[in-house]
């Protein structure tokens, strides 16, 4: 089952799936940063007799920019799409999975939730409540069967920065983005081996510390080189 807002999307990658061989594919149009989504898309995999054992929270929202600049409405839209709908979704999702006494859900967090960068006070807050969200919520049902890990990727070649794919297919040879195969290779990988947390790249891992703990100066000197970027 595959869930987003834009149907013909959605279509698409549901035929993509079908062609490299996947059983039975079933998009459900759904916009989860609307009031209620949660609750909804729960309800109609119960109508469909759709038994989810694996829960992936990828829907969300990024936004590079100062607090002061963000409009009402955006900080709304990443509120609901980062924090409330993997919440309500893990919620709802996660009491069938320790009635039945197996399943696992995976939250996708940000590396971005170890900064307090300026631009991303918003996102990364959000991201951080999730991490923090999913991996106290791991030791509550790893009792029950449920295994629930955390994803903190960094960079990923995709569109969620607005990035051109010129400049992804620059990052993907450079090593500074990861594809989005690998990311969820290591991902299962991890939820597998019963982890809580999975840091995609050894150096990512290994640099964690000290992203959390940047000199004053280091931030004001990134901040005036990459300001122009903010939208």
């Amino acid at each position: 089952m595959i869930v987003a807002r834009g149907e013909s999307g959605l279509l698409a990658v549901a035929e993509c799936l079908r062609a490299e061989g996947a059983a039975e594919v079933v998009p459900i149009v759904c916009d989860l940063s609307a009031e209620g989504s949660a609750a909804w898309l729960h309800e109609e995999c119960a109508k469909r007799g759709l038994e989810v054992d694996l829960l992936v929270n990828n829907a969300g929202m990024f936004a590079y920019c100062d607090q002061r600049n963000m409009e009402p409405e955006r900080l709304q839209r990443m509120l609901r799409l980062n924090v409330t709908a993997p919440t309500e979704l893990s919620h709802l999702f996660v009491a069938d999975m320790t009635q039945r006494g197996r399943g696992a859900i995976v939250n996708v967090s940000s590396y971005a939730a170890l900064m307090a960068w300026p631009g991303l006070a918003m996102y990364s807050a959000t991201k951080s409540y999730l991490d923090t969200y999913t991996r106290a919520l791991a030791h509550e049902v790893r009792e029950r069967g449920v295994r629930v890990l955390s994803v903190m990727p960094a960079g990923v070649a995709t569109d969620l920065y607005g990035l051109p794919e010129k400049w992804q297919r620059v990052g993907l040879r450079c090593g500074v983005l990861w594809s989005t195969e690998r990311v969820v290779r290591g991902a299962l990988r991890a939820l597998a081996r019963g982890g809580r947390r999975y840091i995609p790249g050894m150096m990512n891992r290994l640099f964690a510390p000290t992203v959390r703990h940047l000199p004053k100066g280091v931030i004001s000197f990134l901040r005036r080189k990459t300001i122009a970027f903010q939208k």
